[in-house]
């Protein structure tokens, strides 16, 4: 893998299943752990992700307590597989199959249920903005901005949280544990940005959005790097990319 190669830790992938073959192959009771996440290849605003926080007997439950039975999972794949979640009917898709990483301990009490993740954007090196987005109940447990979770402003600079903002409401505190969000630092942002830093040249863009996790016993991984990142991050901060950029280009 390229960004391994490259230096960058990333998380693991249980399976990809691309195929009706390969879902024919597909036992979740054997092949599952019990907690996962399942995402298309090819899906955006977080359609089409499932995560799986625990595992009794037969059946995994989600975040916000639903049950998922082996059928469950299977249908769910089978319309990933149909690309369901692509944004186009007739593409087909893959779907991903990943561990879910357990949060550091030391951001625990930012999120009741779910794992929040760490969004950098970057011009080559050179890290322009950050955000992390935190899940809620009503979320689901999923980290991302269109379905509820909060984008949290988080200072380049010190790792700090400045503000935050749930579908386009600012506040202060978590919604589920009323956890005061302003002011908390992240750990490892050293790491975080470094990491950020070295995924531009591991792949080859120049322009990018790399998602980082911070795992219970591993630190920060990436997640995900995208190519084409929103720009919302730019409303989370009150600042704009533009200036960012110009300021980053001068230094190449």
């Amino acid at each position: 893998m390229a960004l391994n190669a490259g230096g960058v830790v990333t998380t693991g992938t249980i399976c990809v299943i691309s195929s009706y073959g390969d879902l024919l192959d597909f036992d979740p009771l054997r092949d599952l752990p019990d907690s996962w996440a399942i995402k298309p290849a090819r899906g955006s605003q977080g359609d089409g992700i499932v995560l799986a926080l625990r595992r009794e007997g037969n059946n995994w439950y989600k975040g916000s307590g639903t049950k998922l039975t082996p059928s469950d999972v299977v249908n769910h794949i089978r319309r990933i597989v149909d690309g369901g979640f692509s944004g186009d009917s007739a593409a087909e898709d893959a779907a991903l199959i990943e561990p879910l990483i357990r949060p550091d301990k030391r951001i625990l009490e930012l999120v009741p249920e779910g794992l929040p993740d760490v969004r950098v954007i970057s011009l080559r090196e050179h890290p322009l903005m950050a955000m992390m987005r935190i899940p809620t109940l009503a979320s689901d447990g999923k980290a991302n901005l269109h379905q509820r979770a909060i984008g949290a402003a988080v200072d380049i600079d010190t790792g700090v949280i400045t503000r935050a903002m749930v579908v386009g409401r600012e506040i202060t505190h978590h919604p589920d544990t009323g956890f005061n969000l302003i002011g908390v630092k992240l750990p490892e942002w050293d790491r975080v940005l470094e990491m950020s830093s070295k995924c531009s040249a591991a792949i080859g863009l120049g322009y990018l959005g790399v998602d980082i996790i911070l795992d219970e016993n591993d630190g920060p991984m990436v997640l995900e790097v995208n190519a084409h990142p929103g720009i919302e991050i730019q409303n989370i901060n009150q600042k704009g990319l533009r200036a960012k950029m110009l300021e980053a280009g001068e230094k190449c």
